[in-house]
């Protein structure tokens, strides 16, 4: 059904709630999509005339175990929308213009992977189910192959929600499918019962690095995913909101940069070194302006690296809350002195089966392989001889899990790193 908006002018009085503000970590990964099977098909009601599959919604769904939400109020059942929304309270519409700042007030908190005025085509594609043992148990919801937008003709995305049992954690899944969208406009991410900032977290789009808000929504998504991501809430603060991390060459020396737009619970910054990308040491602290300001406001900081390593220098930053949690940044590198032994390209990337190293040097050399997880763990090594000419060389890795990787290569005679991130689909 094509979305109408109504523009409604409303004086709010701001009351004390009993419901805390929006209180959340976040983070991305790629995954596996594991269709539910044996799941339970809810009957649904509509919206007028729509078909069931286009317009639904289900009240009173059983989570199959107490799950607290948002640190606050403790939940046994769900209401569901086919516009791909839960609901912790009653709903009585499927609710097909996306609003997390303040729609469906009365009918939050919500939990919204996809919310859009979206087409399950089929009811059945529409399921939940309950999984595993106390005190260990999943609640899955499964959109199956929607048609994201009026008037689409094809299944663009399939995606989940799971609540988990004890940790109180939510997760977001999301598989792409071969179909186009049609005019998508969506909005992501959480709310609690009550409006207005701080009262939502909206997620900027489907990706391994979305942007984050409590005081921005996001209403046009309109990207689904290259591959199958995941986005898991657990309950916290929100983590330290970068706009952008940057080192340039100054003289001799590297100036390394960031600037926050959203800064709540943080302590410090450890501004950490590497000469690999794969094992960091601390080099700076940094700490946050105010360690009680929990504003929205721009903060810019800036560390002057005066004595950088020879070769390349990656960095990140290690950003610390005042309750001890840790975060990290992407990694930023920079190349300092003449180390151009050798340029390295891989591809395909992301990579399933074979990864292909495509190396070209200027001298003949003894290289050794690795392939070395998040964690600075050697998961595969091969030593070869390389030629000073371009040498292609192919890596079986279909049996690596899901996640993301680096191919570290060495030079045999100089020691001398070089470093590439790659994501194992």
């Amino acid at each position: 059904m094509k979305k109408y908006t109504l523009l409604i002018c409303m004086y709010l009085v701001c009351v004390h709630s009993l419901y805390a503000q929006i209180n959340y970590s976040f983070t991305t990964s790629i995954t596996n999509f594991n269709t539910v099977t044996n799941g339970t098909m809810p009957f649904l009601s509509g919206n007028g005339t729509d078909p069931l599959a286009d317009e639904g919604y289900v009240n009173y769904i059983p989570i199959g175990f107490s799950f607290q939400y948002n640190g606050g109020n403790t939940y046994e059942e769900v209401g569901i929308s086919t516009n791909g929304f839960i609901s912790f309270s009653e709903l009585s519409n499927s609710y097909i213009q996306n609003n997390l700042t303040s729609g469906a007030l009365g009918e939050r908190p919500l939990i919204a992977p996809l919310w859009d005025d979206l087409d399950l085509s089929i009811t059945s594609n529409l399921t939940y189910t309950t999984t595993g043992t106390a005190p260990n148990r999943i609640f899955t919801v499964e959109w199956l192959n929607v048609k994201w937008g009026f008037g689409a003709s094809d299944a663009a995305i399939s995606f989940q929600i799971k609540l988990y049992e004890t940790k109180n954690w939510i997760e977001f899944i999301y598989r792409p499918e071969t179909g186009n969208s049609i005019s998508p406009s969506a909005s992501i991410g959480l709310t609690t019962p009550n409006s207005g900032n701080n009262n939502f977290l909206s997620i900027g789009n489907i990706s391994l690095s979305p942007s984050l808000s409590v005081s921005s929504e996001t209403t046009n998504i309109t990207n689904k995913p290259s591959s199958i991501v995941s986005y898991m809430f657990k309950p916290g603060s929100l983590p330290v909101r970068l706009s952008s991390f940057t080192v340039k060459k100054e003289n001799e020396k590297n100036i390394v940069q960031w600037t926050t737009v959203q800064e709540i619970n943080n302590k410090q910054f450890n501004v950490q070194r590497s000469n690999n990308g794969v094992v960091f040491s601390t080099i700076a602290i940094q700490p946050a302006y105010t360690n009680s300001d929990n504003a929205n406001s721009v903060r810019n900081y800036t560390m002057i690296d005066e004595k950088p390593i020879i070769g390349t220098n990656y960095y990140r930053l290690e950003q610390v809350d005042n309750d001890g949690k840790i975060s990290y940044s992407p990694i930023v590198s920079i190349k300092n002195g003449a180390t151009n032994w050798a340029t390295l390209n891989i591809y395909p990337n992301p990579v399933r089966d074979n990864l292909h190293l495509s190396i070209t040097t200027y001298a003949n050399t003894p290289i050794l392989i690795k392939v070395v997880d998040v964690y600075g763990r050697c998961i595969i090594q091969c030593s070869n001889n390389i030629t000073s000419a371009n040498n292609v060389i192919n890596m079986p890795i279909n049996h690596l899990t899901a996640g993301v990787y680096y191919i570290q290569l060495l030079n045999g005679k100089t020691n001398e790193y070089i470093t590439q991130r790659f994501i194992k689909q």
